[in-house]
C-alpha cells in the first residue's frame, strides 16, 4: 500500500502521541484514572493495538517482529513502573492484555497488507 509523505507525517504523529498516552495514563495515579465500562484488560488490549497499528502503518520498513518484541516489552517497564505511581501495582495480567493487543494490532496491519498486496498484484492475462 502506498501513502504520500503528509500520510506517514500523520500516522507517525499519532502513533508517538499514542505511545506517549499510554505512558501517561498507565503512570496517572489511582484516584486521578477514568475507566471505561468495557474493564481494564479491554482497555489496555484496545489501546496497545491501536498504537501498533498506527506505528506499523507509519514505519511499514520497521521490522513487524522487531515492533512484537518492543511494544510488549515497553507495556512491562510501564506496568514496573506504576511501582512508583500512588497507588498504582503492576500486574501480570494487565501486561499479557496489553501485550496481546499489540500482537493483535501488529497481525491485522500486517495481514491487511498481505490482502491489498494479493488483491493488486498484477496479473498476466490469460
Amino acid at each position: 500500500m502506498r501513502h504520500s509523505a503528509s500520510s506517514f507525517r500523520v500516522l507517525r504523529l499519532g502513533a508517538w502521541g499514542c505511545v506517549i498516552l499510554v505512558a501517561v495514563l498507565s503512570l496517572l495515579p489511582a484516584q486521578e484514572m477514568v475507566r471505561t465500562n468495557l474493564g481494564g484488560h479491554i482497555e489496555h488490549a484496545t489501546a496497545y493495538a491501536g498504537t501498533a497499528a498506527l506505528l506499523r502503518l507509519g514505519y511499514p520498513a520497521w521490522r513487524w517482529q522487531r515492533m512484537a518484541a518492543t511494544l510488549p516489552t515497553y507495556g512491562g517497564l510501564l506496568e514496573i513502573l506504576q511501582n512508583f505511581s500512588p497507588g498504582r501495582h503492576p500486574a501480570v495480567l494487565d501486561w499479557v492484555s496489553s501485550s496481546t493487543g499489540a500482537l493483535l494490532g501488529l497481525a491485522v496491519i500486517h495481514i491487511g497488507n498481505e490482502i491489498w498486496s494479493w488483491r493488486h498484484k498484477p496479473r498476466l492475462s490469460d
